[in-house]
């Protein structure tokens, strides 16, 4: 039977199991996007292993100061990806109507028309 620690509800084995596969998971991440905020929580969540580390009471408030400011740093950053993200795709779909517009008024069957009767009667 594993046992529990009175710090962490988590054994030790399986919190450990889960830091590997959560930093995998996010040097993967971060490979591919390049997101700043990734890094932030690959750094959380690597950190939460100190609590193994001393078992005195600063420590843990240390610990738990860095990682709200962690938190707060991920969720700023998260928020700037967000924005730059809806800014990129409204400009994205700005662009696609202008170029719909071009395209209808350089088709116009009508307007095609016209020209071509003024050019004649000239």
């Amino acid at each position: 039977m594993m046992e529990h620690s009175i710090i962490f509800p988590l054994p030790l084995s399986i919190h450990i199991g889960f830091v590997v596969i959560s930093v995998i998971l996010l040097m993967l991440c971060y490979k591919k996007r390049k997101y700043t905020y990734e890094l932030y929580m690959l750094v959380g969540i690597v950190s939460t292993l100190f609590i193994y580390v001393c078992k005195e009471k600063p420590y843990f408030y240390i610990l738990g100061l860095e990682e709200m400011i962690l938190l707060a740093l991920t969720i700023v950053d998260m928020a700037k990806v967000s924005k730059a993200a809806a800014a990129a795709e409204k400009a994205e779909q700005d662009a696609a109507e202008n170029t719909s517009e071009t395209d209808t008024e350089e088709t116009d069957p009508d307007e095609t028309a016209e020209k071509g009767d003024t050019d004649k009667s000239e």
